[in-house]
């Protein structure tokens, strides 16, 4: 038996099987490759900003593990059964543990926040570590409600559908605190540790922009995609009774053609049958036209980041390679 006397002097004990316990339905989904497209955005970010490697290991790494630790919640919070192509994480542990796991992961990332400025007083000494520190964990803190803000909301629409229905500003504030909080983090981590960004064009608009683009494709994709159907189901956001942005276009032309309610039926069912899914599908593509009405969208979205200014014009290699991401996320 343990020396109680002994053991409350010291540190609780943790080894590192008790820490592969906590962590394992983190590291079941976070081995499964995802899109990797946060990693590409924060090298590509870099390039305005010119941090060292190293530091941009280590917000790659900070905002790698807020947004898988989020994905536990969300597949959670959307009673979902496929990401990435495998069961999730909470059909597979429980719910108690990947809740704990996730919320674990949070705080680990709040460790890395604490190398990245420990590694920047170290290249920098002149700074005063606490100061800095105090910064980001404001910023990280900041983005992280407003995570959580998006995520409440996206969670109310849904499940008070079909009493509130968002419109598409609503929307777009929606998506910028859920999608875009990882965006912007990155950005204002960056532009932080820069000390010359102060006097430069923030990147934070463009962080936005680009965080709705995401999630308007990301969408359609969920609706239209192969790959996304292979990976999370087919239309899975109809089975969630989500209102993403083609559905909820959709149900707004249903109401005002005033003629049934069959699509806001089928949402509000959460249904998991293929065949009534693909009614619903063939409605937002063939009725509503909010399928074109999304892919329409996304070209404007795309335009707007390309025509108004949001990209800094620094040099055109950094220029080239942020269009080339805006015309990926364009393509539909």
């Amino acid at each position: 038996m343990v020396d109680i006397k002994t053991l409350v002097e010291g540190k609780p004990i943790w080894s590192s099987d008790y820490e592969d316990i906590v962590q394992s339905p983190y590291n079941y989904l976070a081995q499964q490759p995802g899109k990797n497209f946060r990693s590409l955005l924060v090298k590509t970010f870099n390039q305005f900003y010119g941090l060292d490697e190293e530091q941009i290991l280590l917000i790659d790494k900070l905002v790698g593990i807020l947004h898988t630790a989020s994905l536990l919640i969300d597949d959670i919070e959307d009673n979902s059964v496929i990401r990435r192509g495998m069961e999730t994480a909470h059909l597979k542990y429980g719910i108690p543990m990947t809740i704990n796991s996730a919320n674990y992961m949070y705080f680990k990332a709040m460790e890395v926040l604490q190398d990245i400025s420990k590694l920047h007083i170290k290249d920098s000494p002149q700074i005063d570590h606490n100061v800095l520190l105090k910064e980001l964990m404001i910023i990280f803190n900041e983005e992280l409600i407003n995570l959580h803000r998006g995520q409440a909301l996206d969670i109310y629409w849904r499940d008070t559908f079909p009493e509130i229905i968002p419109d598409e500003d609503m929307y777009f504030n929606m998506v910028m605190n859920k999608t875009g909080g990882l965006f912007r983090l990155a950005v204002r981590i960056m532009e932080t540790l820069n000390g010359n960004s102060k006097d430069s064009k923030s990147l934070v608009p463009l962080a936005n922009l680009l965080g709705i683009l995401y999630q308007v494709r990301d969408d359609l994709q969920n609706l239209t995609d192969q790959n996304m159907i292979e990976k999370k189901g087919y239309a899975e956001d109809i089975s969630e009774g989500k209102l993403s942005f083609p559905i909820i276009h959709g149900v707004k032309f249903e109401l005002k053609e005033g003629k049934d309610r069959k699509l806001v039926d089928i949402i509000k069912s959460k249904t998991m049958d293929f065949d009534i899914k693909k009614e619903a599908v063939d409605y937002l593509e063939n009725k509503s036209y909010s399928i074109a009405y999304t892919s329409e969208a996304i070209k404007n979205i795309s335009q707007m980041i390309m025509n108004d200014g949001y990209i800094p014009e620094v040099n055109e290699n950094s220029k080239k390679n942020i269009l080339n991401i805006v015309e990926y996320l364009s393509r539909t």
